[in-house]
């Protein structure tokens, strides 16, 4: 529960603050465009952090990197709600997504380390999924509450409690975990290359949707990035004690399961968000009204996931991956068929369930197959590359698919076609092009498991007649 704990938390602060983004630029001063660098600073620091934040907890034990994360957020998290300008809450959002960088893979390498393969760990995954959803769905349905009420600050006061709670109770309830048998030391030039160059290829679609996605500030950003993760997988294939065991990435199942973790992130990032601004700004409803349509996903996937934790194991993870996903893209797409003007709220809110449920489904299934077959010592690092595929997924859903919305609005209105009308029509070809996108990952994903158990076949029957 400390664990899930601190996994709500990360995922709560992801979506809380989107909403509270107009009133921090009227009273901090933020230009129209500038404000949204409260959002990237957090997600930049973050995503480029995460492989990094994995791989010291590996080194150096997890526990005690737990804890300094844990504690470093929510000291980052009351300097946030203190903020007096701009700048100072730029910086301290900075520090926040740092903080969360050592969380995230840490807190998952914990739980897989905590549990062994099979019944067991699916169970403890499945209410890692569910706390991913509970907490992102919960900032879209607290954070209109929040700011009306109690104001912007309000938003990043909400997690200093709790992580610092959290941050106590650690070392009374979870194992310590030794660091690796190693020289203790980093690759420090693999550490810069891989957090530089995910930090940039993560910034890359906020500036290509505020700015345009020619901008020179989105298309050189993003080649940069390329070019630094070049250098570090031509670093690491070189270096005596490397940063990223690049044969961890050999086994089809975690290819696999970092493209459907990616899919994953696309739909916790995106489905809800498009959601609830079709249901704020074409059905009229205010940010809190929306909130409460969006919050019995949560309850339902709350029992949903205690499902799941049984279910997984019978059906096998293989089977789970491919299933959920292509389910999930389907069921965007019926979401996406019920978006119109005079659209029914009862029968829209209806079709948001099968779609929250298979979304939980497709997070559990690619973390399950995220950490299985990883070597104890390399579960920080396994966790990292998951939580960075996750959070990839969130960053490029997020600005292209708000970005495509806004531009088929903006051309159908261009058309004639009413405000309304055209904003429906501009959620829902979003929708359908993350459905397309999902769908597509749901057959990727298809060919290197299926790939991957002809390897594991043949490997056996070698062994077996040698």
């Amino acid at each position: 529960m400390i664990i899930l704990s601190a996994q709500f938390m990360i995922m709560l602060d992801a979506s809380i603050v989107t909403v509270a983004l107009p009133d921090i630029q009227h009273e901090l001063g933020f230009s129209p465009s500038g404000v949204q660098a409260v959002v990237t600073a957090y997600n930049t620091a973050f995503g480029g952090a995460l492989i990094l934040g994995g791989r010291i907890g590996d080194v150096f034990g997890r526990r005690r990197f737990f804890v300094l994360g844990m504690a470093a957020f929510a000291l980052a998290s009351l300097l946030c709600g203190l903020s007096v300008n701009a700048a100072m809450l730029v910086a301290c959002r900075v520090l926040q997504g740092f903080s969360a960088a050592a969380i995230a893979p840490t807190a998952l390498a914990l739980l897989a380390g905590s549990f062994p393969e099979g019944p067991a760990r699916a169970r403890a995954m499945s209410r890692f999924g569910v706390a991913t959803v509970l907490g992102f769905v919960g900032g879209l349905v607290f954070s209109g509450l929040l700011v009306d009420s109690l104001g912007w600050q309000s938003v990043f006061y909400v997690t200093v409690p709790l992580g610092a709670l959290v941050a106590v109770l650690i070392p009374r309830c979870v194992a310590a975990t030794p660091g690796a048998a190693r020289s203790g030391r980093l690759d420090v030039l693999g550490a810069v290359l891989i957090t530089a160059g995910v930090a940039l290829v993560v910034v890359a679609p906020t500036q290509g949707s505020a700015l345009g996605w020619a901008a020179p500030q989105c298309v050189v950003p993003f080649v940069a990035g390329l070019c630094l993760l070049a250098v570090f997988l031509f670093v690491e294939r070189r270096h005596p004690d490397p940063l990223v065991r690049l044969g961890l990435f050999r086994s089809g199942m975690l290819r696999a399961a970092n493209v459907v973790t990616l899919a994953s992130g696309l739909l916790s990032g995106s489905a809800y968000l498009l959601v609830t601004l079709y249901l704020q700004e074409v059905m009229g409803r205010t940010p809190v009204q929306a909130g409460l349509i969006v919050a019995p996903i949560g309850l339902v996937n709350v029992v949903w996931g205690m499902v799941l934790g049984r279910l997984i194991p019978r059906i096998g993870v293989a089977v789970s991956l491919t299933a959920a996903t292509v389910l999930s893209g389907l069921l965007v797409a019926l979401v996406a068929s019920q978006m119109a003007v005079a659209q029914n709220l009862v029968v829209f809110g209806l079709a948001l369930f099968p779609m929250g449920m298979t979304i939980l489904a497709t997070t559990v299934s690619s973390t399950l197959a995220a950490t299985a077959g990883v070597a104890p010592h390399e579960q920080g690092l396994a966790a990292g590359v998951r939580q960075t595929s996750f959070q990839l997924g969130i960053a490029l859903g997020v600005a292209v698919l708000l970005s495509l919305a806004s531009s088929r609005t903006g051309a159908l209105e261009g058309q004639g076609v009413a405000h309304g009308p055209a904003l429906a029509a501009g959620y829902r070809t979003a929708l359908y092009v993350l459905s397309a996108l999902v769908i597509g990952a749901g057959v990727v994903t298809f060919v290197q498991v299926r790939n991957h158990k002809k390897a594991d076949a043949a490997r056996k029957l070698t062994a077996t007649t040698t």
